[in-house]
């Protein structure tokens, strides 16, 4: 095998290296840089056979940098890495031409696996979609770690114009999903029909459609002899028909079992599949999707969700999901007259998941949220950036004014159960600014 030059873009030092010694280990050889105008700079002066490409550098995005060589006509193979994988990021990395795409934390097997495949296969650059008009009605909101497979699975359908299975519960937001990939796809302009399976009578209203995209809902419902002629029609598609989303929320393999999908359909879909975790599986997202509902009612301005109503809303377990979360919100909003919302504006089951004990956190949910706001932090102007000590007694004022409402104002109670001595106690609320004069 040829040692081939393959160009790191990585300004996290540790990681750099560890990259640069997978490379090695691959058999190749790896020159490190640690921005992205250091990497413009390499490339304009050498050739590589791939570029491992991280989106956040010091001096402007990774994508940026990405935009810039598809502009130039640059075709090498860019495999982009992110620590806070997000929807934006992965359409975004898709359609500027991304290769691949992974998440931190990295799987070396992984990572060499997908960098021996693009040097194996000579792969170029992705086939970005045509480009379409921007939509803000069609997104989806978070950033939890267990939202990263479906971010690149949206990507991937973003990005082509093959059948796609959506699956997930009740209420996770399989048909968003559909039109979060509708608009970001190549066929953006034309038209977008939603069609339920359990009240579909005859093939005549998927097959006599004409381009755009069709979403069957709840693929699993439909009829066994539309199922069949639908398996046909996808064997055989004519040109200019339809693209079709499906969605199901029973797992397509125990629906193939219990005889519910036939195989032949299975296999027709389930070639790119888009699962959708339950909100109980990502609670760390439940603020900023709780601020998103509460702020699309109309009102000029939002209610604002107090600390306890957000603490009951990430302890309840959701079993109708999203679709839920919102339903509870818009009544809790309307009790609340505009006003900011406390416990007593929500319905009483919620209420009552807060004080049961039984809230447990989504794995990577503390990591998530504390890096979504050093992420906010470290991008204010030089000037206004906090220091560490800094964003320490930022984040301790928000871990006591929470504790501080859990034991009703009272910091004798808190001191003794934080097993703390009062005067530490009283010195840190003042400096929090929660203690005024003798209180």
């Amino acid at each position: 095998m040829t040692a081939r030059p393959i160009l790191l873009i990585e300004d996290e030092h540790a990681l750099g290296t560890a990259l640069a010694f997978l490379v090695r280990r691959m058999g190749h050889l790896p020159a490190l840089v640690a921005s992205g105008g250091a990497g413009l700079v390499a490339l304009e002066r050498d050739d590589y056979a791939a570029v491992v490409l991280d989106i956040g550098l010091p001096d402007m995005s990774g994508l940026e940098v990405l935009e810039k060589l598809r502009q130039v006509g640059d075709a090498v193979p860019v495999l982009v890495i992110t620590a806070h994988a997000t929807l934006d990021h992965a359409i975004h990395a898709q359609k500027s031409g991304a290769t691949a795409y992974l998440t931190k934390p990295l799987d070396s097997r992984q990572f060499e696996q997908t960098l021996g495949a693009m040097l194996a296969s000579g792969l170029p650059l992705a086939q970005a979609a045509p480009s379409a008009p921007e939509t803000r009605a069609a997104t989806l909101i978070g950033a939890a770690p267990c939202l990263r497979e479906t971010f690149i699975g949206i990507a991937r359908a973003c990005a082509g114009d093959v059948p796609a299975l959506i699956t997930g519960p009740s209420g996770s937001g399989k048909t968003l999903t559909a039109a979060v990939i509708h608009a970001h796809g190549p066929r953006a302009s034309q038209s977008l029909a939603f069609l339920a399976c359990s009240r579909l009578e005859n093939a005549a209203q998927f097959e006599g459609r004409g381009g755009g995209t069709i979403v069957l809902e709840e693929v699993t419902e439909l009829a066994a002899d539309l199922q069949t002629r639908l398996a046909t029609w996808l064997a055989n598609a004519p040109d200019g028909h339809p693209r079709l989303l499906a969605t199901s929320a029973y797992d397509p393999r125990e629906a193939v079992r219990d005889g519910c999908l036939r195989e032949d359909l299975y296999y027709a879909l389930t070639t790119l599949t888009i699962p959708l975790p339950p909100l109980r599986e990502r609670s760390g997202d439940i603020p900023a999707l709780s601020a998103f509902f509460v702020g699309v009612r109309g009102n000029a301005t939002a209610p604002q969700l107090t600390a306890p109503v957000l603490a009951a809303l990430q302890a309840y377990s959701w079993p109708g999901n999203v679709r839920e979360l919102r339903h509870v919100l818009d009544y809790a909003a309307t009790l609340s007259g505009g006003g900011p919302v406390f416990l007593s504006h929500l319905p009483q089951h919620v209420v009552a998941a807060a004080g049961s004990g039984a809230a447990v956190a989504a794995p990577g949910e503390l990591e998530a949220a504390v890096g979504r706001w050093l992420d906010a932090e470290l991008a204010l102007p030089e000037g206004e950036r906090p220091d560490y000590e800094g964003m320490l007694e930022r984040v301790e004022a928000v871990m006591l004014r929470y504790l501080l409402e859990k034991h009703e104002n009272k910091p004798t109670h808190l001191a003794a159960a934080l097993r703390m001595h009062r005067a530490t106690l009283r010195q840190k609320l003042r400096r929090a600014g929660l203690q005024r004069g003798e209180e």
